[in-house]
């Protein structure tokens, strides 16, 4: 029905670190339920994926693409393959990288891989630029990354809708009602003026699925209060 669940208003400068934010908000509306959470790649951080899933949560999200060079070459690391029986990778043209130690950056533990071979693979001018070879990193939670991006590739046909649930919103308020910049000024203002916008959006969409009268009549058996305080107003202008 692309309604809003629920918003927030942040002043980073990107959405990486808002996945588990909202999830978890969503969560708490649809508490005891399973949910399929869709994010675009905009969200993509490991910290934050490993924090939004669980067994009642499923989380769809395409990794970021690779650099181009490593792509186009064929050596990106989706094109590592991981032995977990021998603890190892083995690249695109079969030569080893073996485990060599492990470390923690970011709250991210890991463990390096490094390439003893790429004095005379051929290859290493396209592969790495690293003058002791191409080294690969494991993230101690990366069986569940990996166990995502195979979910996002098995259910594509749900991943496509995405963009079709969550830019109608957007396009709505930015481009029918012409809501493109806001008003206030201050995150705090700003949040409430988000918060307002969204709650007219989803009256406005509540009148188109079920109408005027079967919302009334919603509200008056969920929430009474509501149409109360609704009242008290309409009285005083009056």
């Amino acid at each position: 029905y692309k309604l809003i669940v629920d918003c927030d208003t942040v002043n980073d400068v990107n959405d990486q670190g808002q996945l588990s934010n909202m999830a978890h908000k969503t969560k708490q509306v649809f508490r005891d339920q399973k949910t399929t959470i869709v994010a675009d790649t905009g969200y993509y951080n490991y910290l934050e994926i490993i924090d939004v899933v669980d067994e009642s949560t499923e989380l769809l999200i395409k990794p970021q693409k690779g650099k181009q060079n490593k792509v186009a070459s064929g050596f990106d690391k989706a094109n590592f393959k991981y032995d977990s029986i021998n603890d190892r990778y083995i690249c695109p043209l079969g030569y080893e990288l073996p485990f060599q130690w492990n470390g923690k950056q970011d709250g991210k533990e890991y463990r390096r891989y490094t390439c003893e071979a790429f004095d005379f693979c051929g290859h290493k001018e396209s592969c790495t630029s690293a003058k002791g070879g191409r080294a690969v990193t494991r993230l101690s939670d990366e069986e569940v990354i990996e166990q995502i991006t195979e979910n996002t590739h098995r259910q594509s046909n749900i991943y496509k809708q995405r963009g079709q649930i969550v830019e109608h919103p957007f396009g709505t308020i930015k481009r029918h009602w012409g809501y493109t910049y806001f008003l206030t000024r201050g995150l705090a203002s700003v949040g409430t003026e988000t918060n307002l916008i969204c709650l007219a959006y989803n009256l406005k969409r509540m009148i188109k699925i079920i109408g005027v009268k079967e919302l009334l009549r919603l509200l008056r058996d969920r929430a009474p209060l509501i149409l109360n305080m609704h009242n008290v107003y309409l009285s005083k202008i009056a």
